[in-house]
């Protein structure tokens, strides 16, 4: 069996640091305002998990334990140390309050149920920091405190809640702040390890040890278990007949509802039909889409590949640019450096004047083969007078003759010494020609020489005299 064997408090009320241990039967004595009612609220408040429900602290003497009001006291002024309406021994307090347990058999492990609390004379209601059970030690103050010289404070609540779970390990550490029920459920799995623990039995447990520690021994059993077993529930008669009624009208719902559950089924069968033919309908729908999906769907595989295909290609067509880019850069930095060089060359050697001398001699050759070419021209076109062989012209044919034969394969290239030696020879041939047709000319001015008209008309029918004026008209031309 579980048995109380230690109490902690550390400022609680009057108590700075206090450690009680206890065996067996206990009894509290002392005179008043010496602190009995102080240890009992503790046990009460630890074993409650504070809950203001079942709360009922500094209970009057006299009072049978049924005045709620008897005493102002709350667990805010248990932990500031209120004495009087303006008496406090703390503004603010960090409260630690708890109870160790341990097997008399030794058959399981020694439990402690605390709980760590916060209170400042501005807030009205305490702050709950944990309602824990640790399994496997009991605590005392100095898990609680820290020393600082030769004065004890209170530590946090992690410093504490560290050094906890140090000793016990974590998982058998349990922290329960924000409900006392599922504290006490907790605590009661451990203490009374063969009572069932839910939480109606939680609620009985928290007010049986509220009344016992405010008990009025003058009282039936009967008294005894309304009082401090049960919960309160007195009946009413207007409650009583609302809940006939109420039974009355829940019936008449559950009539209607039953009509309203066989329409209901005959609609289901109608709504199962619609149901089966839409089914149907959208199946078939379902299957057209599905074909149409998987043709999209071979379609997009389809451009898929060919993307793919022609994305590898683009991508090796790519890296083809990126190589002839390479090259092309390469080359024009070869082109730059070989025009810096043919300029430095230039510079060197005067290349760019004799660039220039060459272009003009290159003009003057191509001036000088037009001029050959005409020249050349000019001579063919004296082929026609080689038929003119009377009339004077016996001495330039020959001349003409061999200027025509000189000239035939020449070429600008390798004009011979003939060829300018027939040219020579025909201007001379020609100058004497043309000194002998002024002279005749003059001849005919003065009327010394005229042949008559009949002559005269017979020469220009004459074959060899027509040949001899033509050859003279073309000297006059050249």
């Amino acid at each position: 069996m579980m048995e109380l064997r230690h109490l902690t408090m550390v400022n609680w009320h009057l108590f700075d640091v206090a450690d009680i241990d206890v065996r067996g039967h206990v009894g509290v004595l002392g005179e008043n305002r010496s602190g009995k009612s102080t240890i009992l609220d503790m046990a009460q408040v630890v074993l409650t998990g504070g809950s203001r429900r079942f709360l009922r602290l500094n209970a009057v003497a006299g009072d049978s334990g049924k005045s709620r009001s008897g005493s102002k006291r709350s667990v805010v002024d248990y932990c500031l140390g209120t004495l009087g309406e303006d008496q406090r021994r703390r503004d603010e307090a960090r409260t630690y309050i708890a109870l160790g347990f341990e097997d008399t058999e030794g058959a399981r492990s020694p439990v402690t149920i605390g709980m760590a609390l916060e209170a400042r004379k501005s807030d009205s209601r305490e702050t709950v920091l944990a309602l824990f059970v640790a399994v496997g030690t009991v605590l005392s103050s100095k898990d609680f405190i820290e020393q600082r010289g030769k004065s004890q404070f209170p530590a946090q609540w992690e410093d504490v809640r560290a050094r906890i779970v140090a000793a016990v390990g974590e998982g058998n550490f349990v922290n329960h702040r924000d409900r006392a029920s599922d504290y006490v459920r907790e605590y009661m799995r451990h203490l009374l390890p063969h009572s069932s623990f839910g939480e109606q039995n939680a609620s009985a447990l928290q007010k049986s040890i509220v009344n016992a520690m405010t008990l009025d021994h003058n009282q039936t059993a009967t008294q005894f278990v309304r009082n401090y077993i049960l919960e309160d529930s007195p009946i009413g008669i207007k409650e009583l007949r609302e809940s006939i009624q109420t039974y009355r009208n829940i019936s008449e719902t559950i009539r209607k509802m039953r009509l309203r559950l066989e329409a209901l089924r005959a609609l289901r069968g109608v709504l199962a039909a619609l149901e089966e033919a839409l089914e149907t309908k959208f199946r078939e729908e379902w299957v057209a889409k599905r074909a149409t999906w998987l043709a999209a769907r071979a379609t997009n595989l389809d451009f898929k590949t060919k993307r793919r295909t022609e994305m590898a290609r683009r991508d090796a067509a790519a890296k083809e640019l990126e190589f002839i880019d390479d090259d092309v850069k390469a080359i024009d930095k070869e082109i730059e450096r070989l025009t810096a060089a043919i300029a430095e060359h230039d510079a060197k050697t005067g290349r760019k004047s004799l660039q220039q001398t060459a272009d003009v001699a290159g003009q003057a050759a191509h001036r000088a083969s037009a001029d050959f070419k005409a020249r050349m021209e000019n001579i063919r076109r004296l082929e026609p007078l080689r038929a003119m062989c009377a009339d004077g012209f016996e001495d330039f044919v020959p001349a003409l003759e061999r200027l025509l034969t000189a000239t035939a394969g020449a070429d600008i290239g390798g004009v011979s010494d003939e060829v300018t030696a027939a040219e020579k020879s025909f201007a001379a041939s020609g100058g004497q020609m043309a000194a002998e047709d002024r002279r005749s000319a003059s001849k005919d001015h003065r009327g010394a020489f005229r042949p008559p008209r009949q002559a005269r008309r017979g020469a220009r029918t004459d074959p060899t005299a027509r040949r001899r004026r033509g050859a003279r008209l073309s000297r006059r031309r050249h």
